[in-house]
């Protein structure tokens, strides 16, 4: 065989070695979000039954009380121990796949169940926070523990690290092409096709992992949603504008409220997640509905009055509340996620543009609840950036395609606008923020 020849079947077998590897690393990370998925949605239901029998048993809310103070020492003693697993873990994972940020297994070892417990119990114990970024971190962190097995961590620049964090967003929301998206969109991953094959064979794996073997469906209820008609194509862009503002609005509250916390609080690490830990037991009693990532209210969305004064009265409170207690709960270096409660957020203010819409008469009753989908979409591209990521994202998440074509009218125009504000997007600046923060 000449040196060609060896060459090809030496390229050809490599790809078949990174296809296998991307699909060990797809099955382990969906097996460990999967896990950390059925412990959340058995844990806190069985909570809240718990909870709901306060006025009947005066004993629960003290010690509810008791349970979310050990709960945030428990966190404040976790994060001080494994300092990165504070935050949603994107832009650490995103750091160690660009190169600049380095672990070792024995990190990794010390990441992975840190991570699992620490965001299980932030959102459990009620603090608007998601389970999506912990999960591609839980994901990446798995992939780079399995790389032992065949000690190739530094081929391709991390990219075993980038499929466990496709991986990961794939178990955690179903969505597949989104995962492989999310990895050469925002985490900015060299493309190559071996990269390529390992991050799309881990996405797909752990995407029949989660829908077959563990048997997760559809996060949003929203299947039966249609489109606008094309006469009201024109609100589109309109609201593209308005999703593109608010997320810039809401990128600098979360940055500016994380930051004045870091730089006032008399608290030290042991107790800074106390605070949103009591807003959480306030609000279970004042206004339960926005406790969580949010992925419940959000469903919910479908089912609103049919009074358009109603309706909008509900959103307002809802979008308020919401908003406030997220800025709220992502202080003190809590580990959890923001995209959860973006999508959330994204289907409030969307659902209120299209009540809005609606009562003034410029698109028909039944119309509106297309602005969920094109809220969210909306909302999240503003804040992270990624016009393809967040529509395949939304899309794959409700299975409302027929939204698709307004979606990404929707998606490109938010994200022009986010950077005609020259905003940068939130995870650029929480990247920023952490390379400062190890060097100091």
């Amino acid at each position: 065989m000449d040196a060609h020849h060896h060459k090809r079947w030496t390229i050809r077998a490599n790809r078949i070695l990174l296809a296998l590897e991307g699909a060990i690393i797809g099955l382990g990370a969906a097996c460990v979000i999967c896990c950390f998925r059925l412990a959340r949605d058995h844990a806190a239901p069985a909570l809240s039954s718990w909870l709901s029998t306060w006025k009947e048993h005066w004993w629960i809310a003290p010690l509810w009380l008791l349970a979310l103070i050990a709960a945030a020492r428990f966190l404040g003693w976790l994060v001080k121990k494994t300092p990165l697993i504070s935050g949603s873990g994107i832009p650490q994972t995103e750091l160690i796949v660009r190169g600049k940020l380095h672990l070792s297994r024995g990190d990794w070892l010390k990441v992975l169940p840190a991570k699992f417990v620490g965001c299980l119990v932030s959102t459990v114990g009620g603090l608007s926070l998601g389970r999506e970024g912990p999960c591609i971190q839980m994901g990446a962190a798995t992939a780079a523990l399995l790389t032992g097995l065949w000690e190739r961590f530094s081929f391709s620049g991390h990219i075993h690290v980038a499929a466990g964090a496709a991986a990961g967003m794939t178990a955690a929301f179903g969505s597949p092409v989104a995962g492989v998206l999310f990895v050469f969109e925002e985490m900015k991953s060299r493309f190559t096709w071996g990269g390529f094959i390992a991050v799309g064979c881990a996405a797909a794996t752990a995407a029949l992992a989660t829908r077959f073997l563990f048997g997760f469906g559809l996060i949003f209820p929203f299947q039966a949603i249609r489109s606008l008609p094309l006469s009201s194509f024109w609100l589109l862009p309109v609201m593209g504008v308005v999703m593109g503002a608010a997320g810039v609005l809401y990128n600098k509250a979360l940055l500016g409220t994380k930051n004045a916390e870091a730089l006032h609080t008399p608290l030290s690490q042991k107790w800074r997640i106390l605070p949103p830990m009591l807003a959480a037991f306030v609000l279970w009693f004042a206004c339960p509905a926005v406790l969580g990532g949010g992925e419940d209210l959000a469903g919910g969305l479908i089912r609103l009055p049919s009074d358009p004064g109603s309706a909008l009265s509900l959103l307002l409170t809802l979008a308020s509340l919401k908003i406030a207690f997220s800025l709220f709960s992502y202080t003190g270096n809590v580990p959890g996620g923001i995209l959860m409660p973006m999508l959330c957020i994204g289907a409030l203010l969307g659902a209120l543009c299209g009540q809005a819409v609606s009562a003034a008469g410029l698109i028909s009753p039944d119309a509106w609840n297309a602005f969920l989908i094109y809220g969210m979409v909306g909302f999240f591209v503003s804040m992270v950036r990624v016009p393809l990521t967040g529509t395949a994202l939304v899309m794959e998440m409700s299975g409302a395609l027929p939204c698709l074509p307004g979606a990404i009218i929707v998606a490109f125009v938010a994200s022009w606008t986010a950077n005609a504000l020259r905003c940068p997007p939130v995870y650029d600046s929480l990247r920023a923020a952490i390379v400062v923060s190890r060097k100091k």
